[in-house]
């Protein structure tokens, strides 16, 4: 009798709970799927949208003033970023086409690459690549820059790389801010705080600047009007195609090393060899991303006597790992326990 008490306690118990566990299901799935929306519509509000953004990047030690402007011209995308403190450098775009600049210095020209920044990425990344490795959730509402925005945040699927929250404008739809957090306690590592945002009719005085030197500028054009292979760029999320990523393997296991471990959704974009002319030696340097971060792998000559330590500068970090007679160096924009397991995967065939 007693056990058929509690077996009808039981009953009724999961009958009572079980609607509010579908109902919480079914709100987490409406969560993500407003948030997708969102991020959708942010995506389509920047390829169509003139404006000017300053922001302040910061992290615990620095604070970086920068402007952000974006515009488009006969269909034209193009962008410009400023750091308004120190030597004036950034960068701009034109299309598909990066120019890095520093003033005294010539302009660096980029075909096919990605923005080096965290919110020209989130404006032009492949949405299904981030949904591959983040969960979106909406969380709901906050005012940035005196202007009315929703929250999304992107939680990482494993806690080996950060998570962000991103402020998006609920009028123009434009991201405002980027947070980024880590993985483990939710805590802010660093973020593009916004300061002010004009939205405007036309673009700016800089952007169509940029647009009258893309339409004569002869290296520029030519640039465009060849048709490069993105298989061959090695820049870039539009470089990592099927061709390029068999070229690539091959690379890599000419290379004679390896990795055991590389973070899920990383893509291997680049293969380098560079002369170390003081060490008479040479850095080989692997390049991955997620559409979102990068990290880079280096191998060198190991030096005597030399530490090794964690190197840490915002979400940037370096570690240093010793595989005599080299050493391993990641860095990136990933947690340094994620570099940890990346550095001592590193292996030499027949060497195990």
């Amino acid at each position: 009798m007693k056990l058929n008490k509690i077996k009808m306690s039981m009953a009724v118990l999961l009958t009572a709970v079980l609607p509010f566990s579908n109902l919480w299901a079914e709100d987490r799935s409406s969560q993500n799927q407003d948030a997708e929306h969102r991020l959708s519509e942010m995506q389509n509000a920047y390829r169509k949208s003139n404006f000017e953004l300053y922001f302040v990047k910061q992290s615990i030690a620095t604070a970086e003033p920068i402007s952000f402007s974006h515009g488009v011209v006969d269909n034209r995308q193009y962008s410009h970023w400023l750091y308004l403190n120190g030597v004036p450098m950034g960068y701009f775009s034109a299309e598909e086409i990066i120019a890095y600049f520093r003033a005294g210095s010539q302009p660096e020209l980029v075909e096919r690459g990605v923005p080096p920044f965290l919110i020209g990425r989130f404006n032009t990344v492949s949405l299904d690549k981030v949904y591959s490795n983040y969960v979106p959730v909406s969380v709901g509402r906050n005012r940035i820059a005196g202007r009315n925005v929703f929250m999304i945040r992107l939680s990482p699927k494993k806690n080996d790389r950060y998570g962000y929250v991103l402020y998006i404008d609920e009028i123009t739809k434009i991201l405002l801010q980027a947070d980024v957090v880590n993985p483990t306690d939710g805590q802010m590592v660093e973020s593009y705080m916004a300061t002010h945002f004009v939205n405007t009719s036309e673009p700016n005085k800089i952007i169509q600047k940029i647009n009258e030197a893309y339409l004569n500028d002869p290296v520029i054009i030519e640039m465009t009007s060849r048709g490069h292979d993105v298989s061959d760029s090695g820049e870039g999320e539009a470089a990592v195609t099927d061709t390029g990523k068999n070229k690539r393997a091959e690379e890599v296991r000419k290379l004679g090393w390896g990795l055991s471990y590389v973070p899920s959704g990383y893509e291997l974009v680049k293969i380098e060899r560079n002369s170390i002319t003081d060490q008479n030696s040479e850095a080989e340097h692997l390049l991955y991303t997620d559409g979102l971060s990068d990290l880079s792998v280096y191998r060198i000559k190991a030096l005597e006597g030399s530490e090794y330590p964690v190197v840490k500068q915002g979400i940037t970090n370096l570690f240093r790992y010793r595989a005599d007679p080299y050493e391993i160096v990641v860095v990136g924009d990933i947690p340094v326990e994620t570099e940890k397991k990346i550095a001592e995967s590193y292996s030499v065939p027949g060497n195990n």
